[in-house]
């Protein structure tokens, strides 16, 4: 497997790994060690090797590092450390090729947040120091400065990660000589966790609040909300609903149903809460077939907001009319109770997030 497609394959891993909250890299210093394997396909004598004809070598070893970096910012860092990349070996007649490969190396490394994943590529150089030991030439030994590259994910919990990386080397032969390794990271981190803040105000104490709902007299447009009623920023209730039922086959408004309707006339002309906006969902029994009473769930979400209308309500587009025909009942339709409220019109905010 060639560097190229392992550095891919660690590109294709993160999709699974994606989560909805976004986790990135603490900024600050970290430090970090990882294990691995070392694969070579070179010839020998590009390490030194001075026989007569040419020796291929390919293999394989279990190698090593050891990294310290430092993160100016969640998408930007430096990187730099210690290899011991093991070492690959061959036998060719009576001649023993061993070469051991190790070296000091130092990366800029840029990442990208995908969830409480980092996707990283790094460019640098090494320091690669070889040691070539022949049986029947004696030993050498070299240092040769290539360049370094890789790409990887780490999967970052607090200050700690877990990473998962490809690194090649050399500036026209990648795919010869690369390392593949997995690791630990902790991170200890330049900043402060920052402090939640509080859920909600609390009113001071010298402000007026006749209703107890936390906000004061003076900006209070609904002061009769009941003491521990979840507000708006205006004192009016988040979570009001109402429910209007419905004769059967009808969508007409019965006395009671308007006069539940006037109670929150006053507050939806309110020019100073108009951003109240909500839902109107019509709703019918099940006696009928479905598309009828999608067509009759409808006129009675129409028939309320037609009613709103006409108290001098504007609704334009602050709520929406929807019929649910026989959809979603909230009791059962085997008796006439049930039935009774099935039909029905629903009104409910929905700007306060509740």
């Amino acid at each position: 497997m060639t560097a190229r497609k392992i550095i891919t394959l660690l590109a294709l891993m993160t999709a699974p790994m994606v989560c909805a909250v976004a986790h990135a890299a603490e900024e600050g210093i970290y430090l970090g060690a990882s294990g691995g394997q070392t694969n070579v396909d070179q010839n020998a004598d590009e390490f030194g090797y001075p026989g007569p004809f040419n020796v291929k070598l390919t293999d394989d070893d279990t190698g090593w590092k050891a990294y310290l970096g430092y993160n100016f910012f969640p998408w930007l860092g430096v990187e730099g450390g210690y290899v011991d990349f093991g070492g690959v070996s061959r036998s060719v007649f009576d001649q023993d090729i061993k070469v051991d490969f190790s070296g000091w190396d130092g990366f800029a490394v840029g990442r990208l947040p995908v969830g409480p994943v980092d996707v990283f590529v790094k460019a640098g150089v090494i320091d690669l120091r070889t040691e070539l030991d022949v049986n029947s030439a004696g030993s050498s030994n070299e240092n040769d400065t290539q360049l370094a590259y890789g790409a990887g994910i780490a999967y970052n919990y607090g200050n700690w990660s877990v990473r998962a990386e490809a690194e090649g080397f050399d500036d026209n032969a990648m795919d010869d000589f690369y390392f593949i390794s997995g690791g630990i990271t902790y991170t200890f981190a330049s900043k402060p966790a920052p402090v939640a803040a509080p859920v909600a105000a609390v009113a001071p104490a010298q402000c007026p609040d006749a209703d107890a709902d936390g906000v004061c007299d003076a900006e209070d447009e609904c002061l009769d909300t009941a003491a521990g009623t979840s507000v708006d920023s205006m004192g009016c209730n988040c979570n009001y609903s109402m429910a209007l039922e419905f004769a059967f086959d009808s969508a007409r408004l019965s006395p009671r149903d308007m006069a539940l309707l006037d109670e929150i006339v006053p507050v939806l002309k309110n020019p100073k809460v108009n951003f109240i906006s909500g839902e109107i969902n019509g709703h019918t029994d099940s006696i009928g077939t479905e598309q009828y009473n999608l067509g009759l769930s409808k006129r009675r979400a129409e028939a309320v907001a037609a009613y709103l209308q006409q108290q001098g309500v504007d609704l334009g587009d602050r709520f929406t009319i929807n019929g649910f025909g026989e959809a979603y009942p909230i009791a059962s339709n085997d008796t006439e109770a049930g039935r009774a409220q099935n039909r029905r019109v629903e009104i409910r905010r929905t700007d306060c997030g509740t």
